[in-house]
């Protein structure tokens, strides 16, 4: 069975995998060089590493060992592919988890696409109906900065879950610094959502519930849109369907501020830079704008007045895809 495909464990409520949260967002660009720039000078993160032989680089402040991925798509892991996502990334909380919950779907007849040894983390991968790839990982490292920063050559060793001893620590930091960039326009506190256009809303919806674990906060596989997310009770993941106009692939990365204040100096700033906004929004729960990266792919800056999701039930498609 593919890890895209309707399952009856969906439909009886059990799941494979348990995610925390969201933990990050990778996307595929033209020009990882320039894109490093962007993110860092607009969109206000650090530089965590890079690793130049497969044009791939790696952005945080702290929150945790990347909020967001670049992987070139001349270079070999973006494999000629045009500018947008090249996966969500789901955190366990142990690799504990990650090996039994990977044995769990295997023994169900659950495919996935690939493994990973990413020295800091341990991942598994997989495709939703629309050929969206996901990730689930867990960190086997606390101190991340210490083992990734600058330039990383080593390459990566084959590996599968049990293929060494799982590490029982939850190495992600539940209280982290995070750091300010200065100088930067806008200042993240973290990436917190992504939502996704879906041409195979019903069947993306039961992998992400079913083999992903997340849960569902608003809607259901029937209704027009959904969002869901992992244990700490977050909105990580909105769900719509293609129709009128809407493009399938990624629509947004959303990215927490510091605050509505500190909102209004970014505008500020980026009025006088020459960066245009696509879209500014102001609603009662939700305040924030939608800006494009260099590649046109689109980011939402945003404060929540009211962090519930009770908005959302009531609202239409076209504004639950500002509050997701």
């Amino acid at each position: 069975m593919n890890a895209n495909a309707t399952t009856s464990q969906g439909r009886d409520g059990q799941t494979f995998f348990q995610p925390r949260r969201l933990g990050h967002v990778n996307l595929v660009v033209d020009d990882v060089d320039r894109s490093m720039d962007f993110y860092m000078q607009v969109v206000g993160f650090e530089e965590a590493y890079r690793r130049p032989q497969v044009k791939a680089g790696f952005l945080s402040n702290g929150n945790t060992h990347h909020d967001i991925g670049l992987v070139e798509s001349s270079g070999p892991l973006g494999q000629g592919r045009p500018a947008g996502l090249n996966h969500t990334a789901f955190e366990l909380e142990t690799e504990v988890d990650l090996v039994a919950d990977y044995d769990r779907a295997i023994s169900s007849g659950i495919e996935f696409d690939r493994t990973s040894d990413h020295d800091i983390a341990h991942a598994v991968y997989g495709l939703d109906a629309d050929g969206n790839q996901y990730e689930v990982y867990a960190d086997v490292i606390r101190e991340w900065r210490q083992a990734r920063h600058g330039v990383v050559t080593k390459p990566k060793p084959n590996w599968t879950p049990g293929s060494t001893p799982p590490n029982s620590e939850r190495n992600y930091h539940r209280d982290p610094e995070i750091r300010r960039v200065k100088d930067a326009i806008f200042h993240p506190l973290r990436t917190t959502h992504a939502v996704l256009v879906l041409e195979n809303f019903e069947r993306a919806f039961e992998t992400y519930c079913t083999v992903v674990g997340l849960s569902p906060i608003v809607g259901d596989a029937d209704s027009a849109f959904a969002v869901l997310g992992g244990t700490c009770g977050e909105r990580n993941l909105g769900l719509f369907r293609a129709r009128d106009g809407r493009v399938p692939g990624l629509h947004h990365v959303g990215l927490q501020v510091w605050g509505e204040s500190d909102l209004n100096e970014s505008l500020k700033r980026l009025a006088s830079t020459g960066h245009e906004i696509e879209a500014e929004f102001d609603y009662p729960t939700r305040r924030g704008v939608f800006l494009k990266d260099p590649d046109g792919i689109r980011l939402q800056f945003y404060v929540d007045r009211d962090p519930g999701a009770e908005a959302l039930r009531h609202c239409d498609e076209e504004t639950a895809l500002f509050l997701v």
